[in-house]
C-alpha cells in the first residue's frame, strides 16, 4: 500500500511548495480530516449493517406477534361463543373445548393454551397438562392479562426450554365483556420462520457492510473533487436508514468503488424494503384465502368512517357467515373447508369494486367494506353476492359441495357512526339472518337500537 500511494504523496508534496505558505497549514490539515472522515464512515457502515439486522430482527418479532395475537384474539372469540342454538359457551365444555385445542394444534401447529380465571387450564396441546394449576406465570403478564384486558407478549423461561419460548396472552371475553380467562397462544415457530425467511438478506448486510467499508477505505486514499460531499450523502443516507427511514438512498456523483458503494446500499435499502414490505403483508393478510384479516379490515373501516364523517357520505358494512359450515369440514374433511373458504375469497374478490375491501373475520366469518353507498345499494350487492355463492358449488376431488351463506347489512350513519357500533349492529343483523332461515340478506331492526357494551 506503500508504493501505491508514494505517486500520490509526490504530487501532494509539489502541490504544497506550489501554494503560499499561508495555505499550507490549512491543505496540512485537509488530509488527516479526510482519513478520519473515510475512517468513520468505514466505521458506520458496519454499524448501520448491525442496526438493519437488529432491525430485521424487531421486525420479525414485532410481525410474529401481531400474527399470534390475531390468532389468538380469534380462538377467544370463538371459544366464547355458543356451540349452537341453546348449547352452553364453547370454554364451558371441557371436552368439546379439548377437542378444538387439539384440532388447532393438529392442524395448524398452533400451540395453545386456555387458562380459567381460578389459574386452572381449561385446555391444553398436551391433553395431560388439562386441569392442572397453571404456575408458569412467573413474570405475571398472564394474570395481569386476566385483570386488565391488555395482550401481552412475553418470553417463557423454563429448564426444558433454556432460550426461552416466545409467548402470546389475549383475554378471553364472555357476555357484557367480562373477562373469564385467558388464551395463550406460542409463536416461537412462526418468528423462527420470519428469521429463516430474511437470512439471505442479512448476508447481503453482512457482505455489503464489508464491502462498502472496504471500499471507504481505498477512496480514502484517492481524493477528488465531490468527494466529501458524495461521502456526506451516503453517510446521511446510512443514518436515516439507520433512523427507521426505508425510502433513503444514496445518490453519489462519483464513480469507481464510491459509486459501488452506493449501489451496494441502495440494493442492501430495497432488500430491506421488500423484507419489511413483506412482514406488513404478512401481517395483515389471511395467510389461507389471501384477504385482509380482522385488523386490517378494522382499520379499513375507521379510515373509512373518518373521511365520510368529514365529507358526511356514507358507508356500509356486510357480514356474511357460511350456513352450517361445519358439515362441510365434518362431511368432507378440513382441505374441502379450506378450498370452500379460498373459493368463496375469490369470489368476493372478482365481484366487488376496486375500492371495495373484503376480509375474512375469522372462521366462516366475512366482512366486506363498500364506501360510498348507501343501505339500499349495499342490499343489493349483498343480494348480488348471495345468489353468486349460491350458484357456486366447490368441486374437489370429484365431490360437489353447495354452499350458501347469510348476510347482515348496516349503513352509515343511519346504523351507527363509528365502527363498533356498526360491527355490532352488522353482527346481529347476521344472526337475525341466520335466525330466519340462513341464505338471506338481513338488516339492522328500525330503529336502530343501542349497542349494548
Amino acid at each position: 500500500m506503500t508504493r501505491l500511494f508514494r505517486p500520490m504523496r509526490g504530487r501532494m508534496s509539489a502541490l504544497r511548495s506550489s501554494l503560499p505558505v499561508a495555505l499550507r497549514a490549512p491543505l496540512a490539515r485537509v488530509g488527516p480530516r479526510l482519513t478520519v472522515a473515510f475512517l468513520a464512515v468505514a466505521l458506520l457502515l458496519p454499524l448501520v449493517g448491525l442496526v438493519a439486522i437488529r432491525e430485521q430482527h424487531a421486525s420479525s418479532l414485532r410481525a410474529a406477534q401481531i400474527e399470534a395475537q390475531n390468532v389468538a384474539e380469534q380462538v377467544a372469540h370463538l371459544v366464547t361463543q355458543p356451540a349452537g342454538p341453546g348449547q352452553p359457551l364453547l370454554y364451558q365444555q371441557p371436552a368439546g373445548l379439548q377437542q378444538y385445542v387439539s384440532r388447532v394444534n393438529r392442524d395448524g401447529n398452533r400451540d395453545l393454551e386456555i387458562v380459567g380465571l381460578n389459574r386452572r387450564v381449561l385446555a391444553d396441546a398436551i391433553p395431560a397438562n388439562r386441569g392442572r394449576l397453571f404456575a408458569d406465570d412467573r413474570g405475571g403478564e398472564v394474570a395481569a392479562t386476566m385483570r386488565d384486558g391488555r395482550p401481552r407478549a412475553f418470553r417463557e423461561l423454563n429448564v426444558d426450554y433454556p432460550g426461552g419460548i416466545e409467548l402470546m396472552a389475549v383475554p378471553m371475553r364472555a357476555a357484557q365483556n367480562k373477562i373469564v380467562g385467558a388464551v395463550l397462544l406460542e409463536y416461537t415457530p412462526l418468528y423462527r420462520q420470519l428469521l429463516a425467511g430474511g437470512g439471505e438478506t442479512r448476508q447481503i448486510i453482512v457482505g455489503a457492510s464489508l464491502a462498502g467499508m472496504g471500499a471507504a477505505l481505498a477512496l480514502g486514499y484517492l481524493l477528488s473533487h465531490g468527494l466529501v460531499r458524495d461521502l456526506r450523502r451516503l453517510t446521511r443516507a446510512a443514518d436515516l436508514l439507520a433512523a427507521g427511514d426505508g425510502s433513503a438512498r444514496a445518490v453519489v456523483g462519483s464513480r469507481g468503488e464510491l459509486g459501488d458503494l452506493a449501489a451496494a446500499f441502495n440494493s442492501m435499502a430495497d432488500r430491506l424494503a421488500v423484507q419489511r414490505a413483506r412482514l406488513t403483508e404478512l401481517a395483515v393478510r389471511d395467510p389461507l384465502t389471501g384477504l385482509h384479516n380482522r385488523r386490517s379490515f378494522e382499520d379499513r373501516l375507521n379510515a373509512a368512517l373518518s373521511r365520510a364523517g368529514r365529507a358526511e357520505s356514507a358507508v356500509s358494512l356486510l357480514m356474511l357467515d357460511l350456513d352450517h359450515f361445519k358439515a362441510v369440514n365434518d362431511r368432507h374433511g378440513h382441505p374441502a373447508g379450506d378450498q370452500v373458504l379460498r373459493t368463496v375469497a375469490a369470489l368476493l374478490v372478482r365481484e366487488l369494486r376496486g375500492v371495495d375491501m373484503a376480509a375474512r373475520l375469522g372462521g366462516e366469518e366475512f366482512g366486506v367494506l363498500l364506501p360510498g353507498i348507501g343501505h339500499r345499494d349495499a342490499v343489493a350487492v349483498a343480494e348480488r353476492l348471495r345468489a353468486a355463492i349460491a350458484r357456486c358449488p366447490v368441486v374437489l376431488a370429484g365431490v360437489t359441495i353447495q354452499v350458501t351463506a347469510s348476510f347482515g347489512v348496516v349503513s352509515r350513519p343511519a346504523d351507527g357512526r363509528t365502527a363498533d357500533e356498526l360491527l355490532a349492529r352488522a353482527d346481529d343483523a347476521l344472526y337475525r339472518a341466520k335466525r330466519s332461515g340462513r341464505d338471506r340478506v338481513s338488516g339492522p331492526p328500525w330503529p336502530p337500537q343501542p349497542v349494548q357494551s
